[in-house]
């Protein structure tokens, strides 16, 4: 049923055989971030010679150092998959249980496994197709976290009349550099 909110301000998550679509709200984001160490930052020529002591006493009286500009060297360790904070609002025009309890109900089906009792073997959450606005797609996400206010307004049956979401998503993988023009649509 179409609600005169442009495409564009919302989020669609989809998974197998379920569709969740939510209007994206504020504080809501994307992260990439690559993993960048110093691994040489407690090194020095006294501590590489075992005299970090003298090395340390020397500096106190004289106003210099033994560490280097290399000692600020940062090395790359990696990258994380792209991360997605969203905050999704639901809103009941017509049916709250259609159009917002379900949907919570079925984000939280999305980010959980299918564990058997006692053995090994179970499924773990599937991964989800994120796209924003209709102009960003996340082929291969996950859903970490699903929370959502329990002391939101209801209807008299008590449905949630509306509901903020905030999910935290995370791609599977890193994406390349050339793979980066592949989630823009």
């Amino acid at each position: 049923m179409p609600d005169g909110v442009s495409p564009f301000l919302k989020a669609y998550i989809t998974s197998g055989e379920h569709m969740v679509v939510g209007y994206i709200g504020e504080g809501s984001s994307a992260t990439l971030e690559s993993l960048w160490t110093s691994p040489f930052e407690n090194n020095s020529v006294g501590s590489m010679a075992g005299i970090s002591t003298l090395a340390n006493a020397t500096q106190t009286v004289s106003g210099t150092t033994s560490k280097a500009k290399i000692n600020s060297m940062l090395v790359w360790e990696g990258q994380k998959p792209p991360e997605f904070t969203l905050s999704l609002h639901f809103m009941a025009r017509i049916d709250a249980q259609i159009e917002v309890n379900s949907p919570i109900m079925v984000l939280q089906q999305m980010a959980s496994p299918d564990l058997k009792n006692f053995l090994p073997g179970g499924r773990r959450p599937k991964p989800v197709v994120l796209d924003i606005g209709r102009r960003q797609k996340i082929m291969h996400a996950v859903i970490q976290s699903v929370q959502y206010e329990l002391n939101a307004p209801r209807t008299s049956t008590g449905m949630y009349a509306h509901n903020t979401v905030n999910l935290q998503i995370s791609g599977m993988t890193a994406y390349n550099e050339s793979e980066i023009p592949l989630m823009y649509i």
